[in-house]
């Protein structure tokens, strides 16, 4: 067994867990979870991005602390989990013809995609401001490859008037990544450190732990953000987030009972515990549905309920966020009309992401402090590292 630390940067929480995980890869591993933590940053009306950066990187730093002072293990691999905003996912289509035949080859599509890529990196960086001005690619995934109209798992050598390349590439900000290693590596030293994006490490374990099939929905619901992926073929056709996430849920409460945060926590342990008065009760339920129907509304939208669906909604939905959220998330799905309508005829299979579903794999010293974000990670390394 080897010593790892996981992060996940999430949209407004920053958590880590040192963990030992198998030397070699194995078919069936198991990943014991020595130490971990989470810290979050209060909900705030508007974003500034050097500010929101400036938070993360803090609590960077006061999640290693916890951590080195927890476990005396020194990782000299690093895996990053990163959830949205902090990547930009884009799916691209590349269309090459010519008026005579030509000869398929991987340097032809290499540079196509190449080209491709250096677009997104130019154009559409804009929204993380002063920045964004360079990029790094996080992941790029080539989903479909056509000849003359004809999808083909086996392109090169062949003749052809035309070229199509299906592809997702997901880019971050690099002043923003390099900002997030500086502090990694003052913490561990000349570790090696790792990307990746939350929901394409949660398709990896989903599929290689779970079995998953080879079509699904992944639903990545963060503080600020909730992500959205489709996998088809075992391949991502399409990912996007959106800016709700269950911080929607705290503001709703604080508005109504002028809490903080922690307060705000502590009011939705307390009425998950059926230990609230009647009155707060009331009051928090009704928080409940208003931050759930703009959840849901938004997650509608982003799938195309709004009219505007672009690839079919599969039956089988995986959740990913944390407890208590994930069964409050679920409900809206499994109830969503326009969903259940989408699927059609066959059922909808809901599965939430937790540490409990993958028992045979994680242990930890401390069970019950073990987000089950950092659990997907901890297993994810397994299959990279």
């Amino acid at each position: 067994m080897v010593p790892i630390a996981v992060f996940d940067i999430s949209s407004s929480s920053i958590a880590g867990a040192h963990a030992l995980i198998p030397k070699g890869r194995e078919d069936n591993p198991h990943v014991s979870i020595l130490a971990s933590t989470r810290v979050f940053t209060e909900p705030k009306p508007d974003i500034n991005i050097e500010q929101f950066v400036s938070s993360a990187l803090t609590n960077i730093d006061a999640v290693i602390s916890t951590l080195h002072k927890a476990d005396n293990h020194k990782p000299k691999d690093v895996h990053v989990l990163l959830a949205s905003p902090w990547f930009l996912s884009q799916s691209r289509t590349i269309i090459y013809t010519k008026t005579t035949s030509f000869i398929c080859t991987q340097k032809l599509i290499d540079s196509l995609i190449d080209k491709e890529i250096t677009f997104v990196l130019e154009h559409d960086m804009g929204r993380f401001g002063s920045m964004g001005k360079e990029g790094t690619i996080i992941e790029k995934q080539i989903t479909k490859i056509t000849l003359n109209g004809y999808t083909t798992n086996n392109p090169f050598g062949k003749k052809t008037q035309s070229l199509e390349v299906s592809l997702t590439v997901t880019v971050s900000p690099r002043q923003i990544i390099e900002g997030f290693k500086e502090h990694i590596h003052k913490g561990y030293g000349g570790a090696h450190i790792q990307f990746t994006t939350s929901p394409y490490a949660t398709f990896i374990v989903a599929r290689d732990f779970l079995k998953a099939p080879s079509e699904v929905m992944i639903v990545d619901i963060g503080e600020e953000t909730s992500d959205i992926a489709f996998i088809k073929n075992d391949l991502f056709l399409y990912q996007q987030s959106f800016p709700v996430g269950f911080y929607e849920l705290y503001r709703q409460i604080a508005s109504t009972n002028r809490t903080t945060l922690s307060e705000t926590r502590a009011l939705i342990e307390t009425f998950r515990l059926g230990k609230l008065s009647a009155i707060m009760t009331s009051n928090v339920q009704k928080s409940l549905e208003a931050s759930g129907e703009i959840w849901g509304k938004a997650l509608v939208e982003h799938i195309g309920g709004d009219g505007s669906q672009i690839v079919k909604i599969p039956s089988n939905i995986y959740i990913v966020s944390l407890t208590p959220f994930s069964l409050f998330f679920s409900a809206y799905i499994e109830h969503d009309p326009f969903i259940t309508h989408a699927v059609g005829a066959t059922a909808l299979t809901l599965t939430i992401l937790d540490n409990p579903t993958f028992k045979e794999h994680i242990s930890s010293l401390d069970p019950e402090q073990v987000d089950d974000t950092l659990g997907i990670g901890a297993l994810f390394a397994t299959r990279v590292l």
